[in-house]
């Protein structure tokens, strides 16, 4: 049977909900959820426009919310911005920028605060931050009244007898470790388009056990107390064939949609220390294969599209369960990714450097007691990741730390169309290796509304930089660095860009 997000949901006045926030009010303290997408594009719902894939439950959240146009990154790398996304902080304030640093404070972050101030807090799936230390992701498990959190990169699938499934989440939290052959948890759970043969039962993530932790999380939480739970998909990150079998058969022979940047002119003008970067050589086979309706790109693209269709249908499965308890009424829900992903892209595959393909990721926030006139609406301003920690600490009534470098989007919700903010910074210092193919090229730069302009830290030379005037020219193209009649806007956006480098430490 298809589940619908119903119930009737309770709308009181938004002018109410903000005055008891800013005056850090507890008497009405809405439930939170926050739903965290791994390596999902901006453009990959049906509600943001893409012709082929349809998201049913993501639509839905759209239509009874506020949907971001411009949400972006401030670190488009998985370890970071996950960091970023718990501390509301830059990568160089919070100290992560790669896999293997962990948080030096977990007080600093959105649960462990609302923790302290009263709220019954729970975590599922990939935690992203130093994830390969047992010792330190224990640390994070104590943090939570709940944890169903997995290790590294977490699993499409897992044994059913496995400890990381059987755990409650609770008395035994922080003996949570998998106990899958060794053979599949080295493969994610997959092996080509389904599990892994080494697993006999085996459980798939977004349609199977992360519903059913969720309902064990509801069913074992402290009902006197509000609750915040943080739901961490595996999807659609690579293995892109770790897809649920229900799906097998969307987008068959379907050629998947592409930008007009996905050339191989376009693939080619890059310079030779980014066609040398990590994956490439798969997004220029992306490129290469793009005509054609069997190749790389649209196969591959399709298992893309059908982890999609997984992470939708546990969206349902989420919201299904918030109505059968009676919560629906009085639970905001948050949904966003980590960062995008090329797929072909200028001739890129991955993310990491500061296109839109990589940085831009989609934002819903769902509050259910917002009143009619505000369900619906989309958003065109800039917002970040680094806003979700300060929005989260304000929907709960409490004071936003001065350390938290991002802003409470709650008065967007209210004023969709008020200046909030006009330019942001861009950092990725992680280059993974120094020598391709496991390079990554370090970058910052800045993003206004209306221009991006990006620098190769450890280039020299006129390559080193890109200017892009994005409201004329989206698909970034034409490169104006060496334009005469640019040169002004430039030096003004070198400025700016050495200005946040030196002040948002």
């Amino acid at each position: 049977m298809k589940r619908t997000m119903g119930g009737t949901f309770k709308l009181i006045s938004l002018t109410f909900i903000f005055a008891a926030a800013s005056n850090g009010a507890t008497a009405y303290r809405p439930n939170i959820v926050f739903v965290l997408a791994d390596d999902m594009r901006w453009d990959a719902m049906s509600c943001a426009g893409n012709p082929l894939l349809k998201t049913p439950n993501l639509d839905r959240l759209a239509a009874s919310g506020t949907r971001f146009n411009n949400s972006f990154l401030t670190t488009a790398i998985c370890c970071a911005s996950r960091a970023s996304i718990l501390t509301g902080q830059y990568a160089r304030r919070n100290g992560v920028y790669g896999f293997f640093t962990p948080l030096h404070d977990l007080a600093e972050t959105y649960p462990v605060r609302l923790r302290q101030a009263g709220y019954y807090t729970g975590f599922i799936g990939k935690w992203g931050v130093n994830p390969e230390v047992p010792n330190y992701v224990r640390q994070c498990a104590a943090a939570f009244d709940f944890w169903a959190g997995d290790m590294g990169q977490t699993a499409y699938w897992h044994e059913r007898t496995c400890n990381y499934i059987t755990n409650n989440g609770t008395s035994n939290r922080t003996n949570f470790f998998c106990s899958c052959p060794a053979e599949a948890r080295n493969t994610f759970g997959v092996k080509g388009t389904g599990p892994n043969p080494a697993l006999k039962d085996p459980v798939h993530a977004e349609t199977e056990f992360i519903p059913a932790k969720i309902r064990s999380c509801l069913d074992q939480r402290a009902t006197d107390k509000p609750f915040c739970l943080s739901v961490s998909l595996k999807a659609p990150h690579v293995p892109w064939g770790g897809y649920a079998p229900r799906f097998a058969k969307d987008f068959a022979g379907e050629a998947i949609p592409r930008r007009d940047n996905v050339s191989l002119p376009e693939a080619l003008r890059q310079p030779p220390f980014l066609r040398d970067s990590l994956e490439s050589d798969r997004g220029l086979r992306f490129v290469k294969s793009a005509d054609n309706l069997n190749g790389e790109r649209n196969q591959e693209m399709r298992d893309y599209y059908r982890l999609i269709k997984g992470l939708d249908f546990c969206v349902g499965e989420l919201l299904h369960e918030l109505d059968r308890r009676g919560l629906a009424s009085n639970t905001v829900v948050i949904f966003t990714s980590d960062n995008g992903h090329f797929s072909g892209e200028h001739g890129f595959f991955g993310k990491w450097l500061m296109h839109e393909e990589s940085i831009r990721a989609p934002m819903i926030i769902f509050d259910p007691r917002a009143p009619a006139v505000r369900r619906g609406q989309t958003c065109d301003e800039l917002v970040l990741n680094i806003d979700v920690a300060p929005t989260i600490l304000d929907l709960a009534g409490l004071t936003i730390p001065s350390a938290m470098q991002g802003q409470s989007l709650l008065p967007l919700l209210r004023h969709p169309g008020q200046p909030f903010r006009e330019s942001f910074f861009y950092e990725h210092p992680f280059s993974n290796s120094p020598t391709p193919p496991r390079h990554i090229e370090r970058s910052e730069g800045v993003r206004t509304r209306d221009w991006k302009y990006t620098v190769y830290v450890d280039q020299t030379g006129p390559e080193r930089e890109e200017l892009y005037d994005v409201r004329r020219d989206p698909l970034e193209m034409n490169n104006l660095v060496s334009d005469p009649a640019q040169q002004e806007r430039l030096r003004q956006l070198r400025q700016q860009h050495q200005r946040f480098s030196e002040t948002l430490k």
